[in-house]
């Protein structure tokens, strides 16, 4: 019976040998830590956006999330401490406007327009 072997085909196929990945030779190319160094130059200091809370120890959060498409770039990214990583996580529908904010008011050069800055000073 033909149409029962075409069911296991899949099966039977030899797996493709996964493409290497090239390291990016380009001097613009932000790594990681690069991305991490740039926030701390835009938010003027190695410390939680949301918290206050010094480094090290802070985690380099993505606004846009990498299943959403967002990369670790320095217009996306913002540093926290773990606690408030976890909060951010826990309602990101409610903290990605805010953060996204937040860093164009940082970028404009204008903290005070922040809106995390609005919140802090409140309570």
């Amino acid at each position: 019976m033909p149409w029962r072997m075409n069911l296991f085909n899949h099966h039977n196929r030899k797996e493709q040998p996964k493409a290497k990945r090239e390291r990016n030779t380009d001097p613009e190319y932000m790594t990681k830590e690069k991305v991490r160094q740039a926030v701390i130059e835009r938010e003027g200091g190695n410390w939680c956006v949301l918290s206050g809370v010094p480094g090290p120890g802070l985690e380099l959060h993505r606004i846009v999330y990498g299943s959403q498409g967002g990369k670790y770039e320095t217009d996306n990214c913002i540093l926290l401490s773990t606690e408030m990583h976890q909060l951010v996580h826990s309602s990101k529908k409610t903290w990605m406007p805010i953060l996204q904010d937040h860093v164009i008011a940082m970028k404009l050069g204008s903290p005070e327009l922040s809106p995390i800055q609005r919140i802090t000073h409140q309570n």
